[in-house]
This record gives C-alpha cells, sequence and structure tokens, in this order.
C-alpha cells in the first residue's frame, strides 16, 4: 500500500498546469487490488491495460510478456488489435528493442526518438510501423525484464503529453513487481504439472517394458505356429485366414516394440548434427504427403548451424512423428510453420506450428499416454515415442492447442556452441 501511496504523490506533483486528469485515489486502491491477484497473471495484464485504457486515450493497448518455455516475449493481453495481428508479434530476448528496454530502464518514445528506432532491427520496426505503436514501457522486476507494454496512437493521433507518459510511468514499477510474482507462481504450477506427468509416464513405462516382454513370448510362439500351420495347409481359404492372422501378430508386435521404445528407448548413438539438417531430412520424407495436402511450409531457421550430441535417427524420427500428426489435423491448403529459435545459451527450441483442427483443453493431459488417441485406426504410440526420445536426449517436449485453432510442439534440445 505504501508503495501506491507514493505514487500517487509523486503523480500529483507531476500534474501541473495542463493536467491530464485527476486521478482519484479509488483508481490507485482499484489498481492494487487487481495487482494482488498475483495467481491469475491475464487477470493482472487485462485489469492492468484496462485501466490505462480508461484514462490514456490510446487506440492500441498491447502488453507482451516474456515466456520461459518459448524464450521469447509473447503477447498476453491486448485492447485495440485483432486475433491475425497478435499471431505476427513476438520478439526474442537478444532483440534490439528488447535489450534498448532492459539496459535503459525507461520508456522509448517513437516520435521523438528515431536515432534509437533505428537502432532496432528490421524486423522490430516492422512490426512498430505496422501497428502505429508509439510507446514501448519495460515491465522489470528484480533487474529483470518481465514484459513490455506497447502504446499506439491517441484516437485524435496527437503526441502523447509529457503527463500522460508519466502518468504509465508511475504505474510500471508495482506492476513489474505482481507480474514477475503471478510468472514465478504459473512456472511453478508447470513445473509441479510436468514432475506429475513425468511420474505418471515413468510408471506407465515400467509397467509397459514388463508387459511387453511378458507378451512378446508367447506371441513369438503362436506366430511360429501359424506360419508352419500355412506351409503345412493345401486350402486357399485357410490360408488366407491364416494370413489375416499372421498379419494381426505383426501389428501386435509392431504395437509392443513401440511400447518399449516408449519405456526404454534404444541406446542412443550421439554424434554432433545440425538440428537444420536432420529437420530437413524429416521434411524430405513428408514431401509427397505435403503436396498431395496442399500444404504450405514456413520455415524460420537462423543463418547459422544450430549444433547439437544427439542421435540422428531418433531425432529424424521425432520429428517424423510430430510432423505427421500435423499433417492428420490440417487441411487442405494449410500452413505448417517450424521455427529454431534458442531457448538460452546451452538449449535449442524447435517449434512445430500448425492450424489444424486443435486438441480439447480436456485431452492436453492425456496426450503422451501410451494408447491415447482420438485418431480412428491410430496406435496412440506416436507422442509416447517422441516423448522418450526427448527424454533420452536430455530435453523436453511440450504441447499446446487450441481446439478449432491448431496446435504447437515444443521441442527443448541440449545445444552445443
Amino acid at each position: 500500500m505504501a508503495a501506491i501511496r507514493k505514487i500517487y504523490q509523486t503523480l500529483q506533483r507531476t500534474i501541473q498546469k495542463k493536467p491530464l486528469k485527476l486521478y482519484p485515489w479509488s483508481f490507485f486502491k482499484e489498481l492494487e487490488d487487481s495487482l494482488n491477484l498475483i495467481e491469475d497473471l491475464d487477470q493482472i495484464g487485462h485489469n492492468f491495460l484496462g485501466r490505462i485504457k480508461e484514462y490514456i486515450p490510446a487506440k492500441k493497448l498491447i502488453l507482451v510478456i516474456y515466456d520461459q518455455d518459448l524464450g521469447k516475449f509473447k503477447v498476453s493481453n491486448f485492447f485495440g488489435i485483432d486475433e491475425t495481428e497478435v499471431k505476427k508479434i513476438s520478439f526474442n530476448r537478444n532483440d534490439h528493442l528488447v535489450r534498448w528496454l532492459k539496459v535503459n530502464q525507461t520508456y522509448f518514445y517513437r516520435k521523438e526518438q528515431r536515432g534509437v528506432f533505428n537502432y532496432f532491427k528490421e524486423k522490430e520496426k516492422n512490426i512498430l510501423e505496422t501497428l502505429g505503436i508509439e510507446l514501448c514501457y519495460p515491465l522489470i522486476a528484480m533487474n529483470r525484464l518481465i514484459g513490455i507494454i506497447l502504446i499506439g496512437p491517441k484516437d485524435n493521433y496527437e503526441k502523447f503529453s509529457k503527463q500522460e507518459r508519466s502518468f504509465i510511468s508511475s504505474l510500471t514499477p508495482q506492476t513489474g513487481i505482481a507480474l514477475e510474482n503471478a510468472v514465478l507462481y504459473k512456472e511453478q504450477r508447470e513445473r509441479f504439472r510436468r514432475m506429475s506427468r513425468a511420474d505418471k509416464l515413468a510408471t506407465i513405462g515400467e509397467l509397459a517394458a514388463g508387459a511387453a516382454h511378458e507378451i512378446r513370448n508367447p506371441l513369438t510362439a503362436i506366430k511360429s505356429s501359424l506360419q508352419y500351420i500355412k506351409t503345412k495347409s493345401r486350402v486357399q481359404k485357410e490360408k488366407k485366414i491364416l494370413d489375416i492372422a499372421l498379419k494381426e501378430t505383426e501389428q501386435i508386435d509392431k504395437i509392443l516394440s513401440g511400447l518399449l521404445h516408449f519405456s526404454r528407448p534404444s541406446e542412443i548413438k550421439k554424434e554432433r548434427g545440425n538440428v537444420l539438417e536432420i529437420l530437413e531430412e524429416s521434411l524430405e520424407l513428408i514431401s509427397f504427403q505435403v503436396k498431395k495436402q496442399r500444404i504450405t511450409i514456413v520455415r524460420d531457421f537462423p543463418s547459422s548451424p544450430v549444433i547439437l550430441n544427439g542421435d540422428k535417427a531418433q531425432l529424424k524420427q521425432l520429428f517424423l512423428n510430430l510432423f505427421l500428426n500435423s499433417l492428420q489435423s490440417m487441411k487442405d491448403g494449410e500452413e505448417l510453420k517450424i521455427e529454431v529459435t534458442s531457448a538460452s545459451d546451452q538449449t535449442v527450441l524447435i517449434s512445430i506450428t500448425d492450424n489444424g483442427e486443435g486438441i480439447p483443453e480436456e485431452n492436453l493431459d492425456r496426450i503422451f499416454d501410451p494408447f491415447f488417441t482420438t485418431k480412428k485406426g491410430g496406435t496412440g504410440l506416436g507422442l509416447s515415442i517422441c516423448y522418450g526420445i526427448t527424454q533420452a536426449h536430455k530435453g523436453e517436449i511440450e504441447v499446446k492447442s487450441k481446439l478449432n485453432q491448431g496446435t504447437s510442439a515444443f521441442v527443448k534440445l541440449p545445444s552445443v556452441r
């Protein structure tokens, strides 16, 4: 409460001959109440932008928050833009705008700082110019850049006054702390969820491995017996029935192999390799299906190689499974985007995003479970195998999806500098 009172007193001293508005004490009290909802990141962002919108006549307000999983600043809340524009807004942690805001810890005003604007990368300039963004405010806590507020032109397209800019600046310190708390709380919940999932899948894996071994021995005997009977049979109808039975035993054996691969992936043969080349080789394997469905492949790759130590064959299978999952959920003529970025100095992030049918929220926690599938004729082992391969490489895999909007798979792997 003391921090909010100090903000209020500072702001009242700032307002001079041409006051923007006399902000009532209730405004700051209500803002403090919203910031105290630290467990709800989305609600904090929504309330914060709503309060700015109430007192600043800006056409666009956008809050971008740093996503630890993606290694990027992504849109959290917004006013005045649509979903199509939202998808185009993201900043890497090494982008010039991000670095400038973190170092200077003050706002950037495009109308008065053209020299700074020219320092930004073309992608950053394009985002700001296309959206008409004029002000960028850093949200900082514990010397860490948590998020950025992007503010578009005023309703009358006039300049933002010093009083208006000071007003927004006065709100950012407390908001940065509240957002930091909310982000940490969210990360803690995610960490707990992943640990619970890992424990569950480890238990399933042990049971699956034991069951697979127990089933395989009698299955081998059954298969051998069927093959022997087939060689002795002289009736064509009997041979057809035996062929069907043999094909079913092969299908069972294939499922058992998948289970064993999930629970105990084959030994990794590590070697240095460029993940961009592995991705291209995996894409080549689905090229026929891509052409058949008229899918557009969008690559967002760095210009230099991304090196890691891993088993190329297993990684190729990992990416192939994820690509096939996307293709099966997409309609003809849609887009599959593959992006490679550095999530940290020692980690590479591969993002595979489609605009297919998506996954219902209630199914997301089960997608890595063996035999869980919503596809007709599917075994439900594809993502389970992906999980096993990623774990064997000391990496992480996560899937985020929205029904009827699409799905993104994120694979984090240790990289080599």
